[in-house]
């Protein structure tokens, strides 16, 4: 019997040193894109683009969007939840969803911080 549950502690603790050092690859890329965010901004202050609604990403630069998507990304870029966004706009959380979905694919990006990063990135 102390065979086994030597055994089951092992897996357990393997399980969860698996689990964390997963949780911490995904923490670092969380960090890296909010770092990438925060070099932007700066730049954008820095540049005197701030004044032209830096937080809204401009149809010229990424013109493969809708002119609703465009909306969509400019509310994400500003920390906007699915929820804070389909309230602010008159739309069901589903659709929201369906716009992230059709801006990550156009954007070619995986997450809302890749996106935003890529639509500010679009603003220098």
């Amino acid at each position: 019997m102390a065979l086994s549950y030597d055994q089951a502690l092992d897996r357990a603790i393997t399980a969860l040193l698996v689990e964390a050092v997963e949780h911490s690859r995904a923490l670092r890329h969380v960090l890296e894109q909010v770092g990438h965010l925060v070099v932007l901004r700066v730049q954008l202050h820095h540049s005197g683009a701030a004044g032209k609604s830096s937080e809204v990403p401009d149809g010229e630069a990424l013109p493969e969007l809708t002119n609703r998507e465009h909306e969509v990304l400019g509310y994400l870029v500003r920390g906007g939840s699915n929820r804070e966004i389909a309230k602010s706009l008159g739309i069901s959380e589903r659709t929201v969803k369906n716009h992230m979905r059709n801006i990550f694919r156009k954007l070619d990006v995986a997450d809302r911080t890749s996106a935003a990063v890529k639509a500010l990135e679009s603003r220098r």
